[in-house]
């Protein structure tokens, strides 16, 4: 028997979880969102080359009314994505060390697109990044992270509209950890608006129509701005 995951409405993509096969099934009745199932082929075909491992995809097919990827999964849980940036600590560290150690040093990089916590999987000693239908083969190295570490006190804030000190700390500690490495001093100095830049491509646009609510920049506040501002600085 499945489990639904995700089942927004009839034109975009469903997640189904297969237990008993160790799978996890997309599937679209749209044809324009076949699209981000074949941006998930591209970016777990480059995945699984980077970390050396067999890619996951188990299969992949369509017929006259759907499109479907089956993705296989290994034994992992999740962190919930808006708890506290103090409890997913240790997560955003091996996510970090994670991308150091797999991605190329170049200037521009593949990306993952949304790396959040909801979309890394972790058993304590092996880490994989999931959901990679936002991928893409040219991005600022160091994107992805910078974006994984926003959100990890984004999504905390927006729930309760408030960052303790010891989550501030927690972050700023993180924050000059990504300032260590190779990362753009535009994207480091000024995220948010790095962001926005970006997103005016024609790629990102396109996607806000189609996914209105799943890239969380788009909807960050100015009193969170003002926060990270201060956070940064």
């Amino acid at each position: 028997m499945a489990t639904i995951l995700r089942n927004s409405d009839k034109n975009k993509i469903k997640v189904l979880y297969f237990p008993k096969d160790k799978l996890i099934r997309k599937i679209t009745f749209n044809k324009k969102y076949y699209r981000y199932l074949n941006n998930e082929i591209n970016g777990l075909q480059w995945y699984s080359k980077a970390i050396k491992e067999e890619n996951n995809i188990l299969d992949f097919g369509q017929n006259s009314n759907f499109y479907f990827l089956d993705v296989k999964i290994f034994n992992s849980k999740k962190k919930v994505f808006y708890r506290s940036i103090i409890e997913n600590e240790n997560l955003i560290n091996s996510a970090i060390n994670h991308y150091i150690k797999i991605w190329p040093t170049k200037k521009h990089a593949y990306y993952h697109g949304d790396l959040t916590v909801d979309n890394i999987l972790f058993n304590g000693k092996k880490i994989k990044f999931i959901d990679w239908e936002l991928s893409g083969n040219s991005e600022i190295w160091g994107y992805d992270l910078v974006y994984l570490l926003i959100s990890s006190i984004f999504f905390p804030y927006d729930i309760n509209k408030n960052l303790t000190n010891n989550e501030k700390k927690v972050f700023k500690k993180l924050w000059t950890q990504l300032k260590a490495y190779n990362i753009s001093k535009e994207l480091l100095k000024d995220p948010l608006r790095y962001f926005t830049n970006i997103y005016k491509k024609k790629k990102w646009k396109q996607t806000f129509v189609d996914h209105p609510n799943k890239i969380y920049p788009k909807i960050i506040d100015k009193e969170f701005r003002e926060i990270l501002k201060n956070l940064i600085i």
